[in-house]
């Protein structure tokens, strides 16, 4: 059986994994939300560039 002593230490080794984990996190969210706003940038260039060829096909 597992002394005190371990149990506590297994503990602290879990707690300092999870903080890890949890700026992991944080990071990876800061990267997906700015791919996030390039990919709008994107499909807001691709619906106006549809709108201009529409318009010169329309006044030809």
């Amino acid at each position: 059986m597992s002394s005190w002593k371990d149990l506590l230490i297994d503990i602290l080794k879990l707690t300092d994994e999870v903080k890890r984990l949890n700026s992991e996190i944080d990071r990876l969210q800061t990267h997906v939300v700015d791919v996030d706003k390039r990919v709008v940038r994107l499909e807001t260039l691709v619906e106006v560039a549809k709108a201009q060829t529409q318009l010169t096909k329309n006044k030809k």
